[in-house]
């Protein structure tokens, strides 16, 4: 392969990236640290923290710019990362304890997995053991300013119970500036959440960096001539 082919074979690739996402129907920002997804520049959060979800489906990942984003339940409660389904109900639930639950409020549209799940969810309501390909997944929602992560919350084996699609309308002017917005409105329960701290785990990362281990320290005997050790 010649250096023409690969440069454009590269960016053929750098494309069909932004085509996908463009066809999931959200945008992704410029930044390292998490998934944000770009808010309509309408919408007026304090000090720029806006809420992304992205959700993981067993056909696949998805990720939306949310505009609310509520904790209802779970402080608490947080299960054991590998800790299964069967293993946690065989144990039983502590008193006094929910499970971690949240409602989100998004825009209509960009998350046809998500909808999918709540179709299905919808569909066998009344037989809620039965198991299909959509029941449970994963969601973790960041709160991002200006490229960085503040806060994350990573859900597990979650589930839709319930839904609506609703109407904003201009009186509620520091959601929607002026006019009316279609909504979905969403509340799941999950079976665990795991907190996340990026600014906490940025600091430790600092600290260890700057520790200087014995073993990174050359040994006298590779020093260059002229070079000694004062007594």
């Amino acid at each position: 392969m010649n250096y023409k082919n690969a440069i454009t074979m590269t960016t053929l690739s750098v494309i069909a990236v932004f085509a996908i996402a463009s066809f999931a129907g959200f945008e992704i920002a410029d930044t390292d640290a998490a998934p944000a997804a770009v808010q309509p520049a309408k919408y007026v959060f304090v000090e720029g923290t806006t809420p992304t979800a992205e959700f993981k489906f067993r056909d696949g990942t998805e990720i939306t710019p949310v505009q609310l984003f509520t904790q209802t339940g779970g402080f608490g409660s947080s299960i054991v990362e590998g800790t299964s389904r069967s293993e946690t109900a065989s144990s039983g639930e502590k008193a006094g304890r929910t499970k971690p639950s949240f409602t989100l409020e998004k825009n209509v549209g960009g998350t046809p997995f998500l909808y999918k799940a709540t179709d299905e969810a919808q569909k066998y309501i009344l037989n809620t053991g039965f198991e299909h390909m959509y029941k449970y997944f994963g969601v973790t929602l960041y709160l991002s300013a200006g490229g960085e992560t503040l806060r994350a919350f990573e859900y597990r084996d979650c589930r839709v119970t319930n839904y609506a699609v609703t109407t904003k309308a201009d009186n509620e002017e520091g959601y929607t500036g002026k006019g009316f917005v279609y909504v979905d409105q969403f509340a799941f329960e999950c079976d665990g959440y795991t907190p996340l701290n990026p600014a906490m785990d940025k600091m430790k990362n600092s600290a260890k960096a700057k520790t200087i281990n014995s073993s990174d320290i050359k040994s006298t005997d590779k020093w260059e001539p002229g070079f000694s050790v004062k007594p």
